[in-house]
């Protein structure tokens, strides 16, 4: 009876990742007819020539930053040159321990003021409210230590216009992201309330002076597998989502939010893990409840460029984080999931979260223990085995190469070296990177101490990087 057992829980582990591979496939698909008709859109729409003029709807560019002194003066400079015509910056120091606030006030000649700050989203306390008298129009709001969702909200309530983008203090603005992104708003400025970007990993690139000089894919191995996961994170599935009104998810690191609508339903939540996905899903459910008109879109070529972890032991405390966020974020929308009323959002974006994002690592860890045990009590043949492997790696790897090609249409990564390492990855992703992540989210699901302060990543900074490894 147990090898019986045994071998069906091994076979609904392998049916369930071909099912999960398939259906990313399906949305790469998808994804792939969007992008074409987005390049259509950038090529004939003049959208570059609309969004030049004075009347563009204006942004506040929104930076949190905690014990950023090292390159928080470089990231700024670097930001106050991105090409849009009408935007502010507001860096919001969340309680740093070290020189950060006096690190800006230096470089940005800024002097304290006394000017309305309207604390419409509750935030820790404001001890200062900092303006600049040099070319880069800066305010900058120094608040007790509150976490970075927290700093966030700080950074709404300052914000002079109607549109945030919300960002880190450690990245690296691509020149047109915010006319990309904007031309999403200008689309159907009544209904838009978030628009999210395009992240790519920044490892392996040439950085001079807070600027890409030319983007490459890292060397080692761990950088490497993230830039993978990245294309297939973003270009695969996003487009996809976003042309059914169904993101779930406008990341942290590059979201614009209309203003309004933030403070409509309070913020983002402090303390939680994940709380760009806690905030879009919120606004999600808020406009279905109340039976408003929007939408919530992704647009790729809004790129920005981030660090990520070189090192397993920084890569698993960002995953078990993030799982431990999903977490919450699946027990707080547990209503919506498979739920009609919520449309696709329901019904297939947040229930394929549930079912491939949230159960996955589960699942997988079941079956390393059932199928060798069903084949070591010859429950299972090895030739059915060695199929099915076959055929779930196989749905995997094309899945990949859907996300390699999708990225050839912006063409950052030009040599054949590069290329070659992209594909080289795509084939032993499978052989050891795959179990470790999957090991650190089932460690998430069982539990231990969270933490609502702000993570340590060990980042080099993106002012510092050089030729990336």
């Amino acid at each position: 009876m147990i090898p019986v057992i045994l071998l069906w829980v091994g076979y609904a582990t392998l049916v369930y990742f071909i099912v999960m591979q398939a259906y990313m496939i399906g949305l790469g698909l998808r994804s792939v007819a969007v992008m074409r008709r987005s390049h259509h859109l950038e090529r004939f729409g003049r959208v570059s020539e609309m969004l030049s003029s004075r009347t563009s709807p204006p942004v506040s560019i929104v930076i949190p930053a905690f014990n950023e002194a090292a390159g928080i003066v470089d990231s700024i400079r670097s930001m106050s040159i991105v090409g849009y015509p009408r935007f502010e910056i507001v860096v919001v120091n969340d309680g740093s321990s070290d020189e950060t606030l006096e690190a800006l006030i230096e470089a940005f000649r800024l002097e304290r003021v006394r000017i309305p700050y309207r604390p419409d989203i509750a935030t820790a306390p404001i001890r200062g409210i900092y303006r600049g008298h040099g070319a880069v129009d800066i305010t900058v709001i120094d608040k007790e230590n509150g976490g970075r969702a927290d700093a966030l909200n700080a950074g709404i309530n300052a914000a002079r216009y109607p549109y945030a983008l919300c960002t880190d203090a450690d990245v690296i603005l691509d020149a047109n992201c915010l006319v990309g992104a904007m031309r999403r708003v200008v689309e159907d400025r009544q209904r838009t309330i978030a628009v999210g970007g395009n992240i790519r990993p920044i490892n392996g690139s040439t950085v001079h002076l807070g600027h890409l000089v030319e983007a490459g894919v890292p060397r080692k191995l761990v950088p490497r597998m993230q830039a993978l996961e990245y294309l297939r994170t973003f270009l695969a599935s996003r487009p996809a989502w976003s042309e059914m009104g169904a993101l779930p998810l406008v990341s942290g690191a590059f979201g614009v939010w209309k203003r309004s609508a933030v403070i409509a339903v309070g913020g983002f939540t402090t303390g939680h893990m994940g709380e760009d996905m806690d905030l879009t899903m919120r606004m999600h459910r808020y406009h279905i409840d109340n039976d408003i008109p929007y939408r919530i879109v992704y647009e790729p070529s809004a790129v920005i460029w981030t660090e990520v972890p070189e090192t397993l032991r920084v890569l698993r405390r960002q995953r078990v984080r993030w799982h431990r966020g999903l977490m919450t974020a699946v027990r707080d929308f547990m209503p919506m999931t498979f739920n009609p009323r919520y449309g696709k959002l329901g019904t297939i974006t947040w229930a394929a979260m549930f079912l491939f994002e949230y159960l996955a690592p589960v699942i997988e860890f079941v079956g390393w223990i059932t199928i060798p045990l069903a084949l070591l009590l010859g429950a299972l043949d090895i030739t059915s085995l060695l199929t099915l492997l076959a055929l779930a790696f196989g749905v995997g790897l094309l899945n990949s190469l859907v996300a390699l090609l999708l990225d050839e249409t912006y063409g950052y990564f030009n040599s054949p070296a590069d290329t070659a390492r992209l594909i080289v990855m795509v084939l032993i992703e499978n052989f050891g990177m795959r179990q470790l992540t999957v090991a650190w989210r089932v460690r998430a699901l069982l539990g231990g101490k969270a933490t609502k302060t702000w993570g340590n990543m060990e980042r080099k900074g993106v002012a510092n990087l050089g030729v990336g490894t």
